[in-house]
């Protein structure tokens, strides 16, 4: 899988920079510069030979029909016509780096560079290439270079201000953003940055008219939709920003991150079979792209899919181990399923990898105690009843797991506690213990109420909905 990022990075530089060059190529024929080029169609490209008369001409051509390697041809060809041509060997290195040949492009770029230090062209496209390959130091040092020699070169300010939102240098980043767009209004990479930077700010609607500038800038580059339905989806314009993400889609129908934003946006609307498809499709495009797997596995656990969603969960930990989100989910799913020794595995890794959640060493507990092991469920809060608050309930019902015979204290304990969503959750555990000791009835009563709504963002609460699910019906 691709970086998310360093893509992006890639294709707003090459892109944009495609566009930029093909102004200069075209300019230099003495014609008018083009609007950047339209999405490709489903015909089949003509080739375009590049005219006689104009060499350079033709590299526009090719370039505009999407075709790099044709237009490095063309250029090869001005090389041996005039090999002592600086421009033209600085368009050689630009129209290698869009073909994706940066090791062959620095090479060229370094010997330019030997024979002209202040070369601010050269020095920019040199920092993109360290960009790509993640040399944020050396990106910055040429960077800052180029505004020690021009302090107002846009393209130099918008790209040091991207490395410094990523960063988190946010006033350093709204700085150079700003200072670009004062020198060139329609520089995309800084209305997008800048655009970014106010969502980071919580300006969200600052921030969709920045990126809608970026739009209508450049129409055809898919990330400028992809943030600005972003700005969409925070100020609740579901419907725009799902229809930023289509046209990001169509723009760019082979890359899997727009299908997973969409499906996420989806998902979060309750359109949860055209999100499906959106997760089913971003899977396809990116095997590898964990976090689809998860959000699919979500909509499949809400469809009573339970086997489906475990191997997706299965899946995302393959992919990424040290995810620690994944085990609560999949220690819900497996106790879903009756295999409540896997449950009790996963909620003790889950424990492990979160101290701060008590009911994670609860749910360890009451996993052993529904796959009959008091055994294992009596060590294990033996061995964790020292790192729970002892004025807690949660230290008082491990307690009580502990020693099950009397239940007042600690149903005393539960009735008296003021928090309502605490008291609620708190009621499940013991709804599993007189659920496991044949007391259906008061299990079912504590189950009504821990599964009151108030409570709904917590495990217990979906356990609870589940149990009742479960239990027998009164006679």
């Amino acid at each position: 899988m691709q970086d998310r990022l360093t893509h992006r990075y890639f294709l707003i530089h090459t892109g944009i920079g495609c566009s930029i060059l093909l102004g200069i190529l075209l300019l230099g024929s003495c014609k008018t510069a083009p609007l950047p080029p339209e999405a490709p169609s489903k015909a089949p490209l003509i080739e375009v030979p590049p005219p006689e008369e104009d060499i350079y001409e033709g590299v526009a051509t090719y370039l505009s029909l999407g075709d790099p390697e044709a237009a490095l041809t063309a250029l090869e060809k001005a090389q041996q016509k005039d090999p002592n041509s600086r421009e033209t060997q600085r368009l050689f290195a630009e129209v290698l780096i869009i073909a994706g040949k940066l090791q062959e492009a620095k090479q060229v770029l370094s010997e330019l560079l030997q024979s002209d230090p202040r070369d601010t062209e050269v020095l920019y496209n040199l920092a993109m290439i360290e960009a790509t390959s993640r040399n944020s130091t050396k990106q910055k040092e040429l960077l800052e270079k180029i505004l020690q020699i021009d302090p107002t070169h846009s393209r130099a300010l918008s790209a040091l201000g991207e490395l410094l939102l990523k960063q988190k240098k946010l006033e350093e980043a709204e700085k150079a953003f700003n200072t670009s767009l004062t020198k060139d209004p329609a520089n995309i990479t800084a209305l997008i940055g800048k655009g970014n930077l106010e969502l980071r700010q919580k300006k969200p609607l600052e921030a969709e008219k920045t990126l809608t500038k970026a739009v209508e800038l450049l129409p055809n580059y898919p990330f400028a939709y992809v943030d600005r339905s972003k700005a969409r989806a925070e100020l609740g314009n579901f419907e725009a920003a799902d229809a930023d993400l289509t046209k990001a889609i169509e723009l760019a129908p082979d890359y899997g991150w727009n299908y997973y934003d969409r499906g996420r946006l989806r998902a979060n609307m309750g359109k949860t079979e055209e999100a499906l498809v959106d997760f089913n499709r971003a899977i396809e495009l990116e095997p590898d792209l964990f976090l689809a797997y998860i959000y699919r596995a979500r909509i499949l656990d809400g469809k009573e899919k339970y086997q489906e969603a475990l191997a997706d969960y299965q899946k995302a930990l393959v992919l990424n181990p040290q995810y620690p989100h994944l085990y609560v989910p999949m220690g819900i799913l497996y106790y879903k399923l009756n295999n409540f020794q896997k449950a009790a595995e996963c909620f003790r890794k889950a424990a492990e990898r979160d101290e701060t959640e008590p009911a994670y060493h609860l749910l360890v507990a009451l996993s052993y105690k529904s796959a009959g092991q008091e055994q294992s469920a009596s060590e294990y809060l033996e061995k964790i009843l020292s790192l729970l608050p002892r004025d807690s309930l949660f230290y008082h019902m491990a307690r009580y797991y502990l020693q099950p015979s009397s239940d007042f204290f600690i149903v005393q304990q539960v009735n008296n506690e003021r928090n309502r969503t605490l008291k609620a959750r708190m009621l499940f555990y013991l709804a599993i213990q007189y659920k496991l000791q044949g007391k259906v009835n008061s299990a079912r009563t504590y189950l009504i109420e821990a599964s009151d709504a108030r409570s709904s963002g917590f495990i217990e609460n979906r356990l609870a909905n589940w149990e009742l699910r479960m239990l027998p019906k009164d006679r």
